[in-house]
């Protein structure tokens, strides 16, 4: 079996195309004709469904960063009943110790989290890094979605309970980032009824919790004349080829999104370039009273600038 991931053709926006199309005509016979005003309106409607190309394109497809972590993990390859592989990096103490599973952000990889998990290994934890669908190692998906990822970590966790050890891990957290949150937001009681041992503790590090809030964030400015087709586009590429048709875009939102059982640290970045606080400020409300949410104003949301991030994550570690 290769170890290159391969990607699916990507699915087509419908509507986009057909406004491409539509213009390019009108675009040629304004042209011919002389007709100015012709040339200017197919022009225009040409703008919108390039644009509207170019932004359903960038949510469906993400771009692949082929990197993995250090030699201390060792890559394990799972392939899904659809064909799908899903790479994941094990590190594998040698006497019993609590496993961290792990998930990175969008279009992001395993090489970035095992920079956020050092006070994990630190204190001493198995961990297991996952490479989502479309990112890193792992094959790609026609129509790249949350719920789809979700449902293939899913489903290789349920043939990994058979394969781990499970005398060797004494207990068991899950760790988010951006995406890789807004993932664990759905499905870490998912995770946890189909593990031996239950996930005692879900760590967000400034996490997704909003679909519909990103699109609005990504659709500004010039993109913005391409949002309501992209949006159209995005909807009913869903509902040909996504996973659960029953979802419409409010279920992509916390709190119908999904929220943990589970007692949850959250890390924020104050100053987060990729979504802004509003992110927190949504799921905020339906917080418990056994989680802590801590704003670092030194934390960033890319890059090493990781502010009191290890001190904080020791801390709860040690609670």
């Amino acid at each position: 079996m290769s170890n290159s991931p391969s990607d699916p053709k990507v699915t087509r926006p419908v509507l986009a195309l057909i406004l491409i199309a539509l213009s390019s005509m009108g675009l040629v016979i304004g042209i011919l004709r002389l007709e100015i005003l012709l040339v200017i309106f197919s022009s225009s409607i040409l703008l919108v469904g390039i644009i509207s190309h170019k932004i359903f394109t960038g949510f469906v497809r993400p771009i692949r960063k082929e990197r993995g972590p250090t030699s201390d993990f060792i890559q394990h390859r799972w392939t899904s009943a659809k064909g799908c592989t899903v790479a994941r990096f094990e590190q594998w103490l040698d006497k019993p110790a609590p496993l961290l599973i792990a998930i990175h952000g969008w279009q992001s990889d395993s090489s970035s989290t095992e920079k956020r998990i050092s006070p994990f290994l630190e204190r001493g934890h198995h961990a297991v890094l996952i490479d989502l669908p479309g990112h890193g190692s792992s094959d790609g998906l026609a129509i790249w979605t949350a719920v789809e990822s979700g449902r293939n970590v899913l489903e290789m966790i349920q043939h990994l309970v058979k394969v781990w050890d499970w005398t060797q891990i004494t207990s068991v957290v899950l760790l988010g980032h951006s995406m890789g949150g807004f993932v664990s937001l759905r499905f870490a009681d998912r995770f946890s009824e189909i593990l031996p041992q239950p996930i005692e503790r879900v760590y967000l590090e400034s996490p997704m919790t909003s679909f519909p809030m990103v699109f609005n964030q990504r659709t500004t400015g010039l993109a913005l004349i391409g949002r309501h087709v992209s949006r159209l586009d995005l909807q009913w590429a869903y509902l040909r080829r996504g996973p659960d048709p029953d979802l419409n875009w409010s279920h992509f939102s916390v709190p119908k999104w999904g929220i943990p059982s589970m007692e949850i640290r959250i890390l924020q970045a104050m100053e987060d370039i990729a979504l802004g606080l509003q992110h927190l400020e949504l799921l905020q409300p339906h917080a418990s009273d056994d989680w802590e949410i801590v704003i670092d104003k030194d934390l960033k949301h890319f890059g090493t600038s990781r502010g009191d991030a290890y001190s904080t994550y020791l801390r709860w570690i040690d609670d």
